[in-house]
């Protein structure tokens, strides 16, 4: 009697058991066909987004099979579509986060292609739209351009120009992020043009003239690349080309200035040279000596250390005094040199021009006349030039006034 209690209490209790799995059974697929029916509903209604859950309860609810093929496949349309979504959403905030702002324009981009791409594809459209990924791309591509500008700041605060990829990066930045292409023009010019005004006041102190004018052409090219007619540089590169020009003007004026100023220092210095001196008296004495020959003979031969030019006006001289049958008598006492009167040069041709004093007895007559010897004391200015045959007289001219201060006097006997 009491072992058929225990099997009658047994039975009853899997009865109970199996009741009890029968009952949770039928209410896993109640609640499959519900999961099933509101992902349907969603889906028809085109409430992608709303439709996914659903599917995905009722794709993981394997109590009972119902319409097996039809919520794994929408199941993976819309997941797919979501996955797609979320992997550009994700790599947009992590180039943000990395400021690889150019891995963030080519992610939006990509988005762009495959929005094109999808247009007509409602579930896509309906996950892009749910995710607001044009705004999220707008806000982050706006934060990206702002940041941007703070590097183009931070540049100028630093005094540290390397890296300017900024203008690279700013010039592919969508369009949109600025409103209108005129408007994207206007905005990165007004930028450019104040970085640059401030950048340049840095660097012309810094930079030498070459440098500069190499960084200007590099970053000319750089906003060309982006479509950017850098005017405001070409204004300035002219602006630094004139004054360098200017500058290489007055350092040639004071160059050829202390030039000039140490020409004139070893001039002065050499015209003052006794031995100088010394040596263009001794040239000038022959001179005169000759001179006095020549005269007395009438002929030009006996000149010496004279320019060619002297010569044939000598030579005509004497012409016309043999056919005005006139006679010159002289003899030369002294030279009187004015020291001080010694001017050398080293311009156009090395020259030296000084003062000297001829005195001598002389007399002009005609033949069969008598005459008398006078003493005559005659100031002189000589110039003589420097030749590959030595030092020759090439101007004179008698002169009213003689400084007899500082001068060397040398007596001649008569010969």
């Amino acid at each position: 009697m009491k072992n058929t209690l225990w099997i009658r209490n047994g039975l009853f209790l899997l009865f109970v058991i199996s009741a009890g799995l029968l009952g949770y059974k039928a209410y896993l697929g109640y609640e499959k066909v519900t999961a099933s029916k509101k992902a349907e509903h969603f889906y028809k209604s085109q409430q992608y987004v709303n439709a996914e859950p659903y599917y995905k309860k009722a794709m993981n609810n394997r109590s009972i099979l119902y319409k097996e093929n039809e919520i794994q496949s929408n199941y993976t349309m819309l997941s797919s579509s979501n996955k797609e979504v979320s992997a550009l959403l994700e790599e947009a905030e992590a180039s943000y986060r990395n400021e690889n702002y150019s891995k963030l324009i080519n992610t939006y981009k990509g988005y762009l292609d495959l929005k094109e791409k999808k247009r007509d594809d409602p579930i896509f459209l309906g996950y892009d739209q749910h995710f607001n990924v044009q705004e999220e791309f707008d806000t982050l591509l706006s934060n990206a351009k702002e940041n941007l500008y703070k590097q183009m700041d931070a540049n100028i605060n630093n005094e540290m120009f390397e890296n300017e990829h900024f203008i690279a990066i700013l010039g592919e930045m969508p369009t949109k992020v600025y409103g209108s292409a005129d408007k994207k023009a206007e905005e990165l010019t007004s930028h450019f043009i104040n970085y640059d005004k401030r950048k340049y006041s840095l660097l012309e102190n810094i930079l030498s003239y070459n440098q500069l004018k190499k960084t200007i052409n590099r970053q000319v090219s750089s906003y060309y690349k982006i479509g950017i007619e850098a005017f405001w540089l070409k204004e300035t590169l002219k602006k630094i080309e004139k004054a360098h020009e200017l500058k290489m003007a007055a350092l040639e004026e004071e160059r050829k200035r202390k030039e000039e100023e140490l020409k004139k220092a070893m001039e002065e210095e050499k015209a003052k040279d006794p031995a100088f001196q010394e040596e263009i008296m001794t040239i000038v004495n022959e001179y005169v000596i000759g001179w006095m020959a020549a005269y007395n003979q009438l002929d030009p031969s006996y000149f010496v250390h004279i320019s060619p030019e002297l010569l044939n006006f000598f030579d005509e001289r004497f012409e016309e005094i043999k056919s005005k049958q006139t006679i010159f008598t002289g003899e030369l006492l002294y030279t009187e040199f004015d020291l001080d009167s010694f001017k050398y040069s080293m311009d156009d041709e090395e020259s030296v021009e000084l003062h000297v004093v001829l005195t001598m007895n002389s007399a002009t007559y005609k033949e069969g006349e008598n005459y008398e010897m006078k003493e005559t004391a005659n100031p002189w200015h000589y110039k003589l030039i420097h030749t590959s045959d030595g030092w020759k007289l090439s101007e004179r001219k008698e002169i009213v006034n003689f400084n007899s201060a500082n001068t060397q006097i040398y007596e001649f006997g008569y010969y």
